[in-house]
């Protein structure tokens, strides 16, 4: 009995559709590494503040000549909560929790941003642009 005279085309077609969503199933966790790996990178007038877990809830407070931004950590997403700028825009800006991912506050000068996977104690600064 041979078993390309019993399949037919739509078979093969079928079989390599069902290998290939197997072979992206498997290929995920490369693709888009967990949350865990991931960490939130906050900048205050060109100077790192620090440097925080993105899968452990946290609430930061930045504050520098008279401002202050609130920026929480929440189930594996980032926000402004509230800023002393006046046009609000950082807090606008919402929730936050992919790879390359930035809040800015221009009037205070704070940047918050979603960093990869840290590889070997290496950062991200070999990466300049993030296309999505």
């Amino acid at each position: 009995m041979n078993l390309f005279k019993i399949l037919r085309r739509g078979d093969f077609v079928l079989l390599f559709l069902f290998l290939a969503c197997a072979a992206l199933v498997a290929a995920s966790p490369l693709i888009h590494p967990p949350s865990e790996a991931r960490r939130v990178r906050i900048t205050c007038r060109g100077e790192e503040f620090g440097i925080y877990p993105l899968d452990k809830d946290a609430e930061i407070t930045v504050t520098q000549a008279g401002n202050t931004n609130i920026i929480a950590i929440e189930n594996h997403t980032v926000h402004m909560e509230s800023a002393t700028c006046h046009n609000q825009v950082c807090v606008d800006t919402g929730v936050i929790s992919r790879t390359g991912e930035t809040i800015v506050c221009l009037p205070n000068r704070v940047v918050v941003e979603i960093l990869g996977p840290q590889k070997g104690g290496e950062d991200d600064e070999g990466i300049d642009a993030v296309v999505k």
